[in-house]
Parts: structure tokens; C-alpha cells; sequence
């Protein structure tokens, strides 16, 4: 399977109105919603597990909070419902954003060569073999030399974890995600030591307490089956960055006594108002 190593797409999020034990249902209503316009039921139930990063002075919350989005996180995948296995693939990624169409560019390591990444080592031969499928030779080194420059010279480390269970439906060109179950975690380097994210012995600073749709398509117009979903349920339209209202908690927990706390925890609860329902 190719796994692209660059994404250019327009992203959208949306919260809905359904509470997390009515996933399930939503689910089931999806499939013969979306089933004629070609999406269909892509993974099995999925914990999420990102790792977002950021220097001392939160500079890439801060762009997020003017809308200059740039996130680096690393991310992994586990099927829920099973016992855990050591994460095997840990997928270091760049987000930016040209108004609503979002750019990433990504690479997949394993856990030592992620280890390496992040202490400012060259790419061994085994990185561009394990990511043959995504781009070429040349791309492949250029993104983990740019990328790893961005996170030495921006003095980044990682600060948030986010969880959350995910199930998702693809069409051609197509693709919506539910998530549900959002917990936010403080985390340092350290978070590189456990096998799984899936059941982490502490307790998460926060919890989302929604069900978050996210809408990905490359054409610029907005798909013809969401107006179905929009006529069915409650969706409230928000440019929801899951690290935003996850550094919100962050800010008044662990991270309480950080030199901007108060600031940022303004800042962060006037973006979290800005959410308006769709019609």
C-alpha cells in the first residue's frame, strides 16, 4: 500500500449534537448515508495517539491561536479492543495551513530511529527503506532533515498527548472521521518509554466530552452527502484544534504555574467560543 509522505487537502471540523454511548448508532446510520455516495467503513475502531510538541514559550500554540497554524506531532495507531502491543510506527508529522486547505508533510519511523530523529542523528539507511512507498530517496531525506531542523532550532519537546478513539469512512477523494473518548495528558519525552499509549496508568488533565467530525476532501466544494448529515443531526461548525483545548486544561493543571498560563487560558477559552450551529 502507498503511504503518501505529503497530504493537500481542505479540512473541516464539526462538533454534533449525539453523546459518546450514541457513537455506536451514528455509526450504523453512517454507513447507509454515506454507502451511496461511495464512502464505506475504512478501519476497525482505532486509538489515536498523538504527541504534540512546542518550546518553552508555547510559540506553536500561540500561531494556532492567530491562525497561523503549524503543528509537529508524532502519532500512532492502535486497534482498540485488543491487548496491547508495542507501537511499531510512530508517524513524525508537519501540519501547516493556507486557510482552510491543510498541508502535511510526514514520515514513518520506527521507535529507534524516532529516538535518533530527536536527538539530531542523520537517517540511517533503514529510514528510507521503511518509507520507500511514501516518495523518493531525495524527498524522504529532505523531510526528515527539514523536520528535524524545525524541532532542534524551534527548541520543541514534546508537551501534550491526545487519545481518542476514531472510526472513519473513505470515498475517492473522500474521507470523514469520528472521534470520540478525547483525553488530553501532560507528557515529556518520557512518553517514548511505554510500549503502548492505549491505557496509561495516570490520569488525563482533561477530557473533551464531544463527538468531533472531521470532513477531508480535495475539491473545494463542500460534499453533496453532508447536507444529508447536516438534515439529520445538530453539527455545530468549529475550527476545533484538539491542542488547543487540550493545552486549555494544561494551562489550568500541570502547567498552571507557567509564566503565561493566565493568558493563554483566556486566549484559548475566546477560541473555544467561537462555534456557531451549521443553518
Amino acid at each position: 500500500m502507498k503511504i503518501p509522505a505529503f497530504n493537500d487537502r481542505i479540512e473541516r471540523k464539526y462538533q454534533i449534537g449525539i453523546s459518546e454511548n450514541e457513537v455506536a448508532g451514528f455509526w450504523r446510520d453512517l454507513r447507509s448515508i454515506l454507502g451511496p455516495y461511495g464512502l464505506a467503513p475504512a478501519q476497525e475502531i482505532t486509538s489515536v495517539g498523538s504527541v504534540y510538541f512546542d518550546n518553552k514559550d508555547c510559540d506553536l500554540l500561540r500561531y494556532s491561536l492567530f491562525g497561523r497554524l503549524m503543528i509537529v506531532r508524532v502519532r500512532t495507531y492502535e486497534m482498540f479492543g485488543r491487548l496491547p502491543k508495542p507501537i511499531t510506527d510512530f508517524w513524525v508529522e508537519v501540519k501547516t495551513a493556507v486557510g482552510e486547505r491543510r498541508k502535511k508533510r510526514r514520515i514513518r519511523l520506527t521507535k529507534s530511529a524516532l529516538l535518533e530523529f530527536l536527538e539530531g542523528r542523520d537517517a540511517e539507511e533503514a529510514v528510507f527503506e521503511y518509507n520507500e512507498n511514501g516518495a523518493g530517496r531525495d524527498v524522504i531525506g529532505d523531510l526528515y532533515r527539514e523536520t528535524q531542523e524545525t524541532v532542534v532550532t524551534m527548541g520543541l519537546n514534546p508537551i501534550l498527548l491526545v487519545l481518542c478513539k476514531r472510526v472513519a469512512f473513505q470515498g475517492k477523494g473522500e474521507r470523514l472521521s469520528i472521534d470520540w473518548d478525547v483525553q488530553y495528558h501532560h507528557v515529556t519525552n518520557d512518553i517514548f518509554d511505554n510500549d503502548s499509549w492505549k491505557y496509561l496508568v495516570d490520569r488525563p488533565a482533561g477530557k473533551a466530552d464531544k463527538v468531533i467530525l472531521e470532513t477531508k476532501y480535495v475539491e473545494d466544494a463542500v460534499p453533496v452527502w453532508f447536507s444529508e448529515l447536516q438534515r439529520r443531526y445538530p453539527i455545530w461548525r468549529r475550527e476545533f484544534l484538539k491542542p488547543v483545548e487540550g493545552m486549555g486544561f494544561l494551562f489550568k493543571g500541570p502547567l498552571k504555574h507557567h509564566k503565561e498560563a493566565d493568558t493563554f487560558v483566556r486566549m484559548i477559552e475566546s477560541y473555544l467560543a467561537n462555534s456557531q450551529p451549521l443553518g
